[in-house]
């Protein structure tokens, strides 16, 4: 169940109300969801017109910035705050929203920094309906979740199932799609990945850091499709900004072999190729230290790259590390404890490493999130 919540500003374009801004409001209630529309002042002249005969609310919370009318009312609602979606038009609206730990969405015809700086954004009505009808079954739970002992694994859904040829590639060219063609899939994509973080508390970790593992022939320049994905996602979950836009986490000093691709002679749980192919960024030398860590990846099926990952950052100092992948593939996936016996912010040579240990990572399903992702990135190839 959603509830969506937003100010009567959100409703103005070129300072009248929105007829088709109300339509989606008016149907989003009608629906069966919760709709209320929140100011520090007074109601608006227009609200009983637009709103006759309807059971969108208007609601007057002077200090609304500290997020409690959320709170408040979301437990009257019996919904989780996650399942509450702001439309932000003004940067009170994002106060309301992430002190309130609700689904910012920002409204595109506001001109705002505070707003046009957030990562989920709806240019239009019609982009708005899509966005709320794509994300209100999503449950905000992962398809997968597996503790290890200093690095965490989170996957959005099981692909293993997904039609009978779907390939790595196959996946990666439509979630590359999704990304680039913007619009309500890429803001739905957004939407469910940050309700399962905001479930997970993530909004309320300090000294957060935000990464991707990088491709296989990565250019180094925070251009990859997963790179603006993520920092889309970080503006919308995140308080902080440790990681620098065009300044990626990660360093891939030579290509490396993709492994999907390789032949079946090659083993695909031997990490050895992604630890001596890439390297922390020497731009974050000293900032890792105490550190929490999200890395993000397209899809995962053995679990090498988050491994790796997590033996950079561990030795760079980093508190805790979660790999988050947006799909995975069977029950092959590895808990690997790597020791870096150098320098993790330059190039690692055979030999400069230890592999202590490399079994089955065991985790928990969660069946009914299942569909979701594939339903977004379907019919793109």
């Amino acid at each position: 169940m959603l509830a969506l919540m937003t100010s009567p500003d959100a409703m103005l374009k070129q300072g009248a109300p929105d007829q088709l801004i109300a339509d989606v409001f008016k149907a989003t209630r009608a629906a069966g969801y919760p709709v209320g529309l929140i100011s520090n002042g007074g109601k608006p002249d227009w609200f009983d017109g637009l709103f006759a005969a309807t059971d969108v609310q208007f609601l007057q919370a002077r200090g609304r910035q500290s997020g409690d009318i959320v709170v408040t009312n979301a437990q009257q609602m019996k919904i989780n705050t996650f399942d509450v979606v702001v439309l932000a038009s003004k940067p009170e609206d994002v106060q309301m929203g992430k002190n309130g730990r609700a689904l910012l969405v920002a409204a595109g015809w506001s001109d705002s920094p505070q707003v046009t700086r957030l990562g989920i954004k709806v240019n239009d009505a019609a982009e708005l309906r899509e966005v709320l009808n794509l994300t209100s079954q999503w449950s905000g739970q992962w398809w997968f979740t597996a503790q290890g002992s200093y690095y965490h694994i989170r996957a959005l859904s099981d692909l293993s199932g997904y039609g009978k040829s779907i390939s790595q590639q196959q996946f990666a060219s439509r979630l590359t799609k999704t990304v680039k063609n913007g619009g309500s899939r890429l803001n739905a994509l957004l939407a469910v990945t940050a309700r399962s973080l905001l479930m997970d508390g993530t909004d309320q970790i300090k000294d957060l850091v935000w990464g991707v593992y990088p491709s296989s022939h990565s250019a180094n320049d925070d251009t990859d499709v997963l790179c603006d994905f993520t920092h889309r996602l970080r503006t919308t979950i995140s308080r902080v900004h440790h990681a620098q836009r065009d300044t990626p986490l990660f360093i891939r000093h030579t290509p490396s072999v993709k492994r999907s691709r390789s032949s079946g002679s090659v083993d695909r749980t031997d990490p050895t190729g992604q630890i001596v192919s890439l390297h922390l960024n020497p731009f974050y030398r000293g900032r890792i230290s105490g550190k929490h860590v999200i890395v993000i990846d397209d899809c995962t099926t053995y679990g090498v790259s988050f491994g790796v990952a997590a033996a950079f950052l561990k030795k760079a100092g980093a508190t805790s590390i979660t790999g988050i992948a947006l799909g995975k593939f069977g029950n092959q996936l590895r808990n690997y404890d790597i020791e870096l016996c150098s320098d993790p912010y330059a190039p690692v040579a055979v030999g400069a490493f230890r592999i202590h240990h490399n079994m089955a990572f065991v985790g928990t399903t969660n069946p009914v999130s299942q569909q979701a992702l594939n339903a977004l990135i379907s019919g793109l190839e």
